[in-house]
């Protein structure tokens, strides 16, 4: 049984070589690959374009449409029973996609599965530190596996079942900067199907990024809420904190001691990772709250 590939790039020449090698050391199992391209200045398509003679390569244009949009475009031009979407940054063991099409085919119960993600940072400085080590990566690499079940996967590299996808109506294109892959998880679970990580870890040749990114991602908790109130609120306790301490800045003084225990706890990290971590992590928060905050303001004086 095949499974289609679907990878989005823009500007991705640093990475997508590695990627698509990856894919194609995957063997007889890769079905098409889709490239989705957000008009890449660089030498993405052409890379990319120099994989045909090893794999069944279409090129597409996102059209700016955002990320939801670019999956959906993705997966409907495959042409497999099973959709592999990828990120032009990761790159995959090719036994996970061997792996995770048997798991689907011997438990149709199952939407979904995917690899745990093992961060490699290229450049230097604490902001690549925080990344390669931070709460949220040592939390997801110690997700419950497969038979356990997942709330939500991530869709940088992760095995759909066609007909789950069909059957949940495929990728919103509202998700325009990030989310999307909460929102199809969601929708997937609605629907009856559970959704699993696999034993496989995936490399993820992320760059030391920080403002940008953290500020989009806090933007897109309204965008979720706005689709599942009920799975992603927004009045939470923790969501209240972190307003208040944007106005009331003393309060962040007890987040980072609340995010100093935790840290400690953490066996791999030096004392001074334990020490500095956690205030980047307060950072982290604080800009993610106010994209929260500014995308709320965006919602009261008119539509987006």
């Amino acid at each position: 049984m095949k499974a289609s590939v679907v990878v989005l790039t823009k500007n991705s020449e640093r990475t997508i070589r590695e990627c698509l090698d990856a894919v194609a050391e995957a063997g007889d199992v890769v079905g098409r690959v889709v490239i989705v391209d957000g008009s890449s200045s660089d030498q993405t398509v052409p890379i990319a374009e120099g994989f045909r003679v090893r794999l069944d390569l279409v090129i597409v244009d996102d059209r700016g449409l955002g990320l939801g949009y670019a999956r959906d475009v993705g997966w409907r031009n495959g042409d497999s029973p099973y959709v592999l979407m990828l990120d032009s940054d990761v790159v995959m063991k090719p036994e996970f996609l061997h792996q995770a099409v048997k798991v689907l085919e011997n438990d149709p119960s199952l939407g979904a599965v995917s690899a745990k993600l093992r961060p490699v940072i290229s450049g230097g400085g604490w902001s690549a530190v925080f990344q390669a080590k931070n709460l949220a990566i040592h939390l997801h690499l110690d997700e419950p596996v497969y038979p356990a079940e997942a709330v939500a996967l991530h869709t940088a590299c992760t095995l759909f079942r066609r007909d789950a996808l069909e059957k949940v109506g495929g990728f919103d294109h509202y998700f325009r900067l990030a989310k999307e892959d909460s929102d199809v998880s969601f929708r997937l679970r609605k629907a009856g199907y559970r959704l699993s990580f696999l034993n496989v870890e995936a490399t993820h040749l992320e760059r030391a990024r920080f403002w940008k990114t953290n500020f989009r991602y806090g933007r897109s908790y309204v965008h979720i809420y706005d689709k599942h109130p009920d799975m992603a609120p927004l009045l939470t306790a923790k969501n209240a904190t972190l307003t208040a301490a944007l106005f009331f800045p003393p309060l962040q003084l007890i987040i980072y001691l609340h995010y100093l225990r935790k840290y400690y706890r953490l066996q791999d990290l030096t004392f001074v990772e334990k020490i500095v971590l956690p205030f980047i992590e307060v950072v982290r928060q604080a800009v993610r709250t106010a994209g929260m905050v500014y995308e709320l303001g965006r919602k009261l004086v008119g539509p987006r």
